[in-house]
């Protein structure tokens, strides 16, 4: 099965959709869901593990808007977040056990559920790399390929 047929019932609902105009990290956070869920689908499948659930869980872990999130302040906003994507998720699709623990254990350590799935840990990681990275490009724009240039010949260098 390929991307598209996994991600084509979740990304057709409206709801889903208005993700697209929520900004997270200087781009919407649909498209930093699809750079998640691409990366895990991808990933799990070089892996042999079950890329359909990983591919379902990573598409729904951040499946919440703006609004929702205004009224959580500071530092709970990393733990809250995967339970309102969770509660969003389970209202609009039937999710196994293990997508909904991708949901819900996406921000381990910060979020205190742990992952319970090969699979969770894949996005729980194809996540914080492609936050790193997203943010790491908003906030240095066109500086960020020059500091990777400089960390990648600085490790290179011969002590």
């Amino acid at each position: 099965m390929n991307f598209n047929d996994i991600a084509i019932n979740i990304i057709n609902n409206e709801k889903y959709k208005s993700l697209d105009l929520d900004y997270h990290h200087g781009l919407t956070r649909y498209k930093h869901i699809m750079h998640v869920a691409r990366g895990t689908y991808i990933l799990s499948k070089l892996l042999k593990l079950d890329y359909i659930s990983a591919t379902r869980g990573a598409l729904l872990h951040d499946f919440f808007n703006e609004e929702e999130y205004l009224d959580v302040k500071g530092l709970n906003k990393p733990r809250i977040h995967p339970f309102l994507a969770l509660n969003n998720s389970l209202k609009k699709y039937n999710l196994n056990l293990k997508e909904q623990n991708i949901i819900i254990s996406h921000m381990y350590p910060i979020g205190l559920i742990k992952p319970l799935y090969l699979e969770s840990w894949v996005v729980t990681i194809v996540d914080k790399t492609v936050a790193t990275y997203e943010y790491l490009n908003y906030k240095f724009k066109d500086k960020f390929a020059v500091y990777i240039l400089f960390i990648l010949n600085f490790l290179n260098m011969k002590i």
